[in-house]
């Protein structure tokens, strides 16, 4: 990809804070026009959805910079699902090369084809060995690394192909796996910019995924949590 290449992002989020958060660390890259993709979340009422974000506005930071992207036409609101008929035109007519996953929901082909390139997801563990939930707990339990992995989603769980950008990253300085997830899903922003770059850069080439080579976990019991947590405190 041509670094002189204008790259046109959505961040699709859930909350308006959210949203600003991740548009405040990749506003001032070259070559990047934003947008803002406010989404429903499942069986929200259309009416609370527009309220809440109205009183979100109102009461929050940022408001200047969301008046300025509305009156751009960089402020979607989706007041349907994501993979609803509305929603995935509305979606086309921005011309979207790349989708930001800050929203709690399972995309659709149909969504993913609405971005150029798809959507990037910041899993919060190291592909392809940690797919699924409780990817940190286990990565402490079975003594590997910790980290994070920015990834082309496909319909699967953690199975998209393209690997943008995989890091370890160190959490045995917090005191429990409550703290250091929160650590790590904060990271989304940075990691997002840092993947972004990557993309831009000349030659670049995608690590490929490749989902044999690990397993997919599930949401783990409260005892081995505590294993995971001694694991954590262990390490520190």
């Amino acid at each position: 990809m041509a670094q002189s290449e204008t790259l046109r992002a959505g961040i699709l989020a859930g909350t308006l804070p959210e949203a600003l958060r991740i548009y405040d660390e990749l506003k001032a890259l070259p070559g990047l026009r934003l947008y803002l993709i406010l989404c429903r979340a499942p069986g929200e009422a259309r009416g609370r959805f527009l309220f809440k974000h109205a009183a979100r506005w109102l009461t929050g930071r940022g408001r200047i910079t969301t008046l300025g992207l509305l009156l751009k036409g960089r402020l979607l609101f989706l007041q349907k699902p994501l993979d609803d008929a509305e929603s995935l035109k509305s979606l086309s007519r921005l011309q979207l090369d790349i989708g930001l996953h800050k929203v709690g929901v399972i995309y659709r082909e149909a969504t993913i084809r609405a971005f150029r390139l798809g959507i990037l997801n910041p899993h919060i563990g190291l592909l392809p060995r940690y797919r699924g939930r409780a990817v940190l707990e286990w990565s402490l339990l079975e003594g590997w690394p910790t980290g994070i992995t920015v990834f082309f989603i496909d319909e699967g769980i953690d199975t998209g192909e393209r690997i943008v950008l995989r890091e370890e990253v160190d959490v045995s300085h917090y005191g429990s796996i409550e703290e250091a997830k929160l650590h790590l899903f904060k990271l989304d922003a940075s990691f997002f910019r840092r993947a972004i770059e990557k993309l831009k850069e000349e030659g670049f080439s995608y690590e490929r995924n490749r989902p044999e080579a690990g397993r997919r976990y599930y949401v783990m019991s409260g005892l081995f949590q505590k294993v995971a947590e001694e694991v954590l405190n262990e390490r520190g």
